[in-house]
């Protein structure tokens, strides 16, 4: 059986993108008062590993007739809770 891996690459790049624009839309001050709080450096570690893997896989490539191609170089992966200087 063959698999396109294009799709699934495309879709973890804009899933993972857009939940960390939701996560950071979502962090607001003490003096808000939100339903859910979670402490941004809770979750970055994790965050962060997600990314490097979606990072490996989406820049993973196969060369040949069966292959899938490289993606552009302006591929962007957003950054949770970033830091100064990011």
């Amino acid at each position: 059986m063959n698999v396109s891996m294009d799709g699934l690459r495309r879709r973890l790049i804009h899933d993972y993108n857009f939940l960390t624009r939701k996560l950071n839309a979502s962090i607001k001050d003490k003096s808000w008062d939100p339903e859910i709080i979670v402490d941004p450096n809770y979750i970055k570690k994790e965050m962060d590993g997600l990314r490097d893997a979606i990072v490996t896989l989406a820049f993973c490539y196969m060369e040949g007739q069966d292959g899938f191609q490289e993606l552009p170089e302006d591929t962007q992966f957003e950054i949770f809770f970033p830091e100064e200087g990011e």
